[in-house]
């Protein structure tokens, strides 16, 4: 009997760690397709030349779109202000905020030449099978490696990115949730106002309604 309970206890375990490897891997296999999908974009020289930006935007736009949880980044970006938002500005700055994410991206991507990628074994397994921390390292063409660490949730069987830090330093949340409470600090807490003003501020010229 004993020796039955010590290998149906290792059999639990052994289960236990090709479940944890297996979510990782779900995890790391949607960062590393949409890293793949990103780059080949890059090869297509239209989409990168001078005012083709906002083609790019759009391109990549579906391919970041089924991974990144614009409305769950866009309202811890909100933070304690999200309560204060009606129902209507919490979707309006999350479009804003997604086209944000967006163009920062894309912007970021024709500055950057990438000459390669890797990905970075996990240091440790995480606590939660639903929440995984993919890395991946990027290269430059001059040899300068920079490091994205991806945050991924998995809801209803879909991994979705949200959060991202670049090397350790640069937390892409906290740095915009920062700049939304200052504006909200500058505007006397009047929501549709940073929302108009944020809005302004990446599509100039447009109508912030």
């Amino acid at each position: 009997m004993r020796t039955f309970l010590a290998i149906a206890f290792i059999a639990l375990l052994s289960m236990s760690v090709r479940a944890e490897v297996d979510t990782y891997n779900e995890a790391g296999g949607v960062i590393q397709t949409a890293t793949q999908n990103v780059l080949k974009l890059l090869e297509r020289e239209e989409l990168v030349e001078e005012g083709q930006e906002d083609q790019l935007v759009a391109e990549i736009d579906t391919v970041l779109s089924p991974i990144v949880d614009f409305d769950y980044i866009s309202k811890q970006v909100m933070g304690k202000y999200y309560r204060r938002a009606s129902k209507e500005q919490r979707i309006e700055f999350s479009s804003v905020f997604k086209t944000t994410l967006l163009k920062t991206y894309a912007k970021a991507l024709v500055g950057f030449k990438i000459d390669k990628y890797e990905m970075v074994p996990p240091r440790k397994k995480s606590p939660d099978n639903n929440k995984q921390i993919v890395t991946v390292d990027v290269f430059s063409a001059d040899g300068t490696k920079y490091s994205l660490v991806y945050y991924m949730k998995k809801e209803e069987g879909a991994w979705r990115l949200v959060n991202a830090i670049l090397d350790g330093s640069i937390n892409i949340r906290l740095s915009f949730k920062n700049q939304f409470a200052d504006l909200m600090e500058r505007n006397k807490g009047d929501v549709g106002l940073v929302i108009s003003t944020w809005k302004d501020k990446v599509d100039p010229g447009k109508d912030s309604a």
